[in-house]
């Protein structure tokens, strides 16, 4: 269908921000500048001026030439799409189809990409897309693709719209859960005063081989992320990952350094699972719930006799992880003995149970962790120099939590997975205002903190499909947070806190008298009076089942001069 410019129903699809659904969409949008972080839901985000992007695609196609382009954008597009898709279906609920597409053009608006138009009867969601003949098209205007190729080319003899006409693809393959298509017939690039796309199934265009390959749907892979809370994709996660991978196949100590609560007994279980003693036991020691009198006994075990109350000979946990891994937690709390045997072991791999003479060889994979200083421990002399260096042969350290930020969406979806099903809960997930709230706490109790942050929030979320900000606290009390910007319904940006506290007052909306309704209508400037008196006469006879009698009792008029007011409504 080519474009009507005098068409009657030409015009731009607007985001309403008083609409639910979209509002919904641009709550999403968060700004911390305090941490110089942008979010969209739970994705990091940059902003980038237009003149960035036209620099970008200049030397893609200076350096890579126009094909490789369009091949690399068509396939970033594609996944983008995808992904924003699974957003909305998943995350927000939204079954309709025709919500679907909605608030795909709704979110790509928000990205600063294009504008989506209506024109006629054009609709992407006009045609049923599960059915092998869809076939459907739409309109938009303000691409920024066209833009950056106009003020650096000029007009152009093919569509240009590669990514935007991309992520189209992807984001209705996903809805339709099959392959469909979207081709750009016409472009402002090339001089039309709006672009065009058409959108089918995949088997109804001709696609070389190549093409065929960029659009087809495929899940979007995730790492290989291991088991437990073992789970990243933040920058210094993926460092992390990296230096476990790498000690976890040799039999080299590692010493775990970070805060309580960090994870460092899940790093410890990972490296086991890992090497090649994975088949093996693994045992786990906290150093510091062991009296100072009985640790000796616990590491390298006793014999018959050898003090009082040792009425039986019992392996320590050395020889209980034999051909295994050890794992010794807050190993600062041992006694200088116990650290004196201990480097013997580390040295030799020879132990003498307490009360014996007799040497016992074992073949143990060490993992020590703390949360202190060692080296200021050796400086204060409560901490063998020697066993210092022997433990430090392969030191991680373990990012506290508030620095892996980015990792705080998927370490909670694990968590309300898990304690969902513990608790018999049926939760779909989070809110976006809550997962900000819990993106932007310090958790100085780290990944232990958030396990009881939400475990708690599951147990108060009684039949709610959403966990939300109240349901977030700590012992203290609610959780703090520094204040980000979000967009409000005017698309200002406004701090979080303010946002926060008129969600609130929205859940429990102050009841209008008639005078102050009036007021706001008036201050509004968008009602007239005749519009005023039809809604009314409409919500009267719908509160009366279409009863006109009854209405007209309502609104303390006759009946006919009701019956005459529906009918010229109507």
């Amino acid at each position: 269908m080519k474009s009507n410019k005098n068409n009657s129903d030409d015009r731009s699809i607007v985001a309403d921000l008083a609409l639910p659904e979209v509002h919904a969409l641009v709550s999403k949008l968060h700004f911390s500048p305090n941490e110089g972080r942008i979010w969209l839901d739970e994705s990091r985000c940059v902003l980038l001026q237009m003149e960035t992007l036209k620099d970008i695609y200049k030397d893609l196609q200076a350096y890579s030439g126009p094909d490789y382009t369009r091949e690399f954008l068509t396939r970033i597009g594609f996944t983008t799409g995808q992904r924003d898709a699974e957003m909305i279906i998943k995350k927000e609920g939204v079954s309709s189809i025709e919500k679907q597409i909605y608030a795909g053009g709704v979110l790509h608006a928000l990205q600063g990409f294009l504008t989506s138009m209506k024109i006629g009867s054009s609709a992407l969601n006009a045609a049923d897309m599960k059915n092998t003949d869809y076939s459907a098209e739409a309109y938009w205007q303000n691409s920024i693709e066209a833009e950056i190729h106009l003020s650096k080319h000029g007009v152009s003899s093919h569509a240009v719209c590669w990514f935007s006409v991309a992520y189209c693809s992807g984001y209705l393959s996903a809805c339709a859960g099959k392959p469909i298509v979207v081709e750009e017939i016409e472009c402002q690039a090339m001089g039309h005063p709006h672009c065009r796309i058409q959108a089918k199934p995949a088997e109804m265009w001709a696609l070389s081989q190549s093409e065929q390959s960029q659009i087809t749907t495929h899940p979007i892979p995730d790492d290989d992320q291991g088991g437990e809370l073992v789970i990243g994709s933040s920058a210094v996660f993926k460092v992390l990952r990296h230096k476990t991978a790498c000690v976890a196949e040799t039999d080299a100590t590692v010493l775990l350094l970070g805060e309580s609560g960090s994870g460092k007994s899940l790093i410890a279980r990972e490296i086991h699972r890992l090497s090649n003693r994975a088949d093996q036991a693994f045992v786990e020691v906290n150093c510091a719930a062991i009296p100072d009198q009985l640790i000796e006994s616990e590491l390298f075990g006793v014999e018959r006799g050898a003090f009082t109350g040792a009425t039986a000979t019992r392996e320590g946990r050395f020889e209980a992880a034999h051909q295994g891994t050890l794992f010794l937690d807050e190993i600062a709390t041992l006694s200088m003995t116990a650290q004196s045997k201990l480097l013997r072991v580390l040295q030799n791999g020879e132990l003498e149970r307490l009360g014996s003479n007799r040497t016992i060889h074992t073949s143990v994979r060490l993992i020590a962790a703390t949360n202190a200083d060692l080296k200021k421990a050796v400086q204060d002399g409560h901490f063998r120099e020697d066993l210092y260096y022997r433990l430090n042969v392969f030191p991680i350290q373990i990012p506290p939590l508030r620095e892996r930020r980015d990792d705080i969406s998927l370490i909670t979806s694990v968590l309300i997975a898990r304690f969902s099903k513990r608790h018999g809960r049926k939760l779909k997930g989070i809110s976006s205002a809550a997962m900000q709230v819990l993106i932007h706490h310090d958790w100085p109790g780290n990944i232990r903190e958030l396990e009881n942050v939400i475990e708690r929030a599951i147990i108060m979320a009684q039949d709610v499909d959403f966990l939300d900000t109240h349901h977030l606290t700590t012992i203290e009390g609610t959780l703090t947070t520094q204040d980000f910007l979000s967009l409000n319904q005017q698309g200002d940006l406004t701090l979080s806190s303010e946002l926060i506290r008129n969600a609130a007052e929205n859940a429990n909306p102050k009841v209008l008298s008639l005078d102050e309704f009036a007021e706001q209508m008036v201050h509004q400037g968008s009602i007239n009076l005749d519009q005023v008196q039809d809604a009314i006469t409409r919500a009267a006879v719908k509160h009366s089942g279409g009863n006109i009698s009854r209405a007209a009792s309502l609104l303390g008029i006759t009946r006919a001069r009701l019956d005459y007011r529906v009918k010229k409504i109507t």
